[in-house]
């Protein structure tokens, strides 16, 4: 197995791993009948402030992400691919499976939105996952509490709306912002 795991990466193709997975996740997604990846939001409105909030709330803690991709096809990545990959994975297929399996009583609230165990859960598999190519840092832990807060509210509002769209959006943006915020402060610094 290390044999072909060292071909894989050898061939320059390790990098495009990432596109194998999704490609996986998409296979999966259609055999799991409650899934939250294909639905249209529902009480979007009463939703909305939240929502809102949560925009502003990105612009606001996305400077301090530390996140800081380099080279267009790692932006691109960060800003588009991550983030629907891990929503459709984390909230559109793993939260489900949750709700099912673990009694989902509200355990808080949080700005209005009921958060359940499936939700917790879900958001510390989303943060450890942000360990993945770092090791054991205070770099790492501090993407991986950007990671768990965001699953928080991530999964809250996926549970809510049942649908990913609006976590999609807010995971998008908060990419995006943190990659704006990185360049203009290397641009400062120069």
């Amino acid at each position: 197995m290390e044999i072909l795991f060292r071909t894989f990466q050898s061939h320059k193709l390790g990098q495009y791993s990432l596109y194998f997975w999704a490609v996986g996740i998409l296979i999966a997604v259609p055999f799991f009948t409650e899934n939250n990846v294909y639905s249209s939001p529902v009480n979007i409105f009463a939703i909305m402030p939240v929502f809102a909030i949560l925009l502003v709330g990105n612009y606001i803690f996305s400077r301090y992400s530390g996140y800081h991709p380099i080279g267009r096809y790692n932006i691109i990545n960060f800003a588009i691919t991550y983030p629907i990959i891990e929503e459709v994975l984390f909230r559109g297929l793993i939260l489900p499976i949750l709700k099912q399996s673990v009694h989902s009583a509200e355990i808080m609230e949080v700005m209005f939105l009921p958060v359940t165990i499936p939700v917790v859960i879900s958001a510390l598999l989303f943060a450890i996952s942000h360990l993945q190519y770092y090791k054991l840092s205070s770099q790492s832990i501090r993407y991986m509490m950007f990671a768990f807060i965001g699953g928080i509210f991530f999964g809250a509002i996926t549970d809510v709306t049942h649908s990913i769209l609006l976590s999609c959006l807010l995971h998008i943006e908060f990419n995006v912002l943190s990659i704006y915020f990185a360049k203009r402060s290397s641009i400062n610094r120069a």
